[in-house]
């Protein structure tokens, strides 16, 4: 079966964001804000909320929250997140996207 390329292009953009999102905490390797994400790897903030729920509904992050001021939500990768990591960097690097 064959995607046409509409299709494509909403798959393409529906897992940019979280392959983005896996990759640049690959780098970090440790505990980050949605403020440093967005700094740091240049998605926007819907982009990285919505990455992140889907993420963290497949296993791939943790998610955590540190009282304030200000409270701050903390994510990281899990054990199969950093193996899925390491896959979405290859994929980037392949499609160009890195």
């Amino acid at each position: 079966m064959f995607l046409k390329y509409g299709e494509v292009v909403r798959m393409k953009r529906k897992l940019n964001g979280p392959l983005k999102l896996l990759s640049y905490l690959l780098t970090v390797d440790e505990e980050v804000t949605i403020f440093r994400i967005r700094k740091e790897s240049g998605l926007n903030v819907q982009t990285i909320y919505n990455a992140i729920k889907l993420l963290k509904e497949l296993g791939l992050v943790n998610e955590r929250y540190e009282e304030g001021p200000p409270p701050r939500r903390l994510i990281s990768l899990t054990e199969k997140g950093r193996k899925a990591a390491e896959y979405a960097r290859k994929l980037l690097e392949i499609v160009g996207e890195v």
